[in-house]
């Protein structure tokens, strides 16, 4: 199938993680329901593999792959501390959406990496993309969130940084290098269950002060979700043809579906000053992919 059909999938089931993930870490510790959540991940992406008869089809591990997943590891895994941390506290119709704004930092580095000149539509998309913001921080104020002094959000907008980061690399290592997408996966799944088990060893040495770690039935769906989602979307960006900044964009519109079963979920009030701000960062962000 083609690679729009691979993205939509896989914003899908990015939407259900996003669900998972905010239940799971809501006055939660993060790095203990990361490691927990990403070993269930692991262990189901192996499981799949084998089961589908592809386990030992994956090819040996060169040093090419290792080292391409180590830094993909890092990457992802700062991200996702970010992440986590804003969701602890902030609500997910506000932490949500500025993750899924990702998209306008992966075409900002672009701009700086490639010389990509902006079209005046995609000029007027980052206005809207600011505009989204400056919409969040008053409808902030309204839930004693200050948008702009506030930790947690600023915590959120490292995540999408991070992620933008990440998207960048994956069209690099599947298009550029055409490593092979099982393998890559398969190397990154361990890897990050190796960087949490660091960071939360580290943290417990240094003694790092934080909530009380507390297991949740959603915690394995977190991991489980998102093996599933990142290997739709490997696949769809592993396409020859598949425009990085075009996929980022339609996975994020998994955001629309977060925003509404979420505010339902978690009981969130304040809505339409929120989904302004929504339609404001969806709206700059799409046309920030037209040329």
């Amino acid at each position: 199938m083609g690679w729009t059909a691979w993205i939509l999938a896989s914003a899908v089931f990015l939407a259900f993680y996003d669900l998972a993930k905010k239940a799971s870490v809501r006055d939660n510790a993060v790095l203990p329901t990361l490691l927990a959540s990403t070993c269930c991940g692991c262990l189901a992406y192996v499981a799949g593999l084998a089961l589908s008869g592809h386990l030992c089809a994956v090819g040996g591990y060169t040093v090419e792959i290792v080292a391409f997943s180590a830094v993909k590891c890092i990457i992802v895994g700062t991200s996702w501390v970010f992440t986590f941390c804003a969701l602890r506290t902030l609500p997910i119709s506000i932490a949500t959406p500025i993750r899924a704004s990702a998209p306008a930092l992966v075409f900002l580095i672009a701009l700086f990496l490639y010389g990509e000149i902006p079209s005046p539509l995609q000029s007027l998309g980052m206005v809207m993309v600011f505009a989204g913001y400056f919409i969040f921080s008053w409808a902030g104020r309204h839930e004693s969130i200050d948008f702009f002094r506030n930790r947690a959000v600023w915590c959120a907008v490292a995540g999408a940084f991070f992620s933008a980061i990440s998207a960048i690399w994956d069209k690099y290592v599947f298009q550029v290098r055409g490593l092979d997408v099982e393998a890559v996966q398969l190397a990154f799944q361990i890897g990050l269950v190796v960087f949490y088990a660091v960071a939360l060893a580290a943290g417990r040495v240094f003694k790092a002060r934080g909530a009380t770690f507390e297991w949740r039935w959603t915690i394995p769906f977190v991991g489980i979700l998102l093996a599933a989602a990142d290997w739709l979307y490997f696949h769809g960006l592993a396409c020859p043809d598949a425009p990085v900044s075009a996929a980022s964009l339609m996975r994020r519109f998994s955001v629309v579906i977060t925003f509404v079963l979420g505010a339902r979920f978690f009981r969130e009030t304040n809505l339409l000053r929120k989904g302004l701000a929504l339609a404001a960062i969806v709206a700059g962000v799409a046309l920030l992919c037209m040329t």
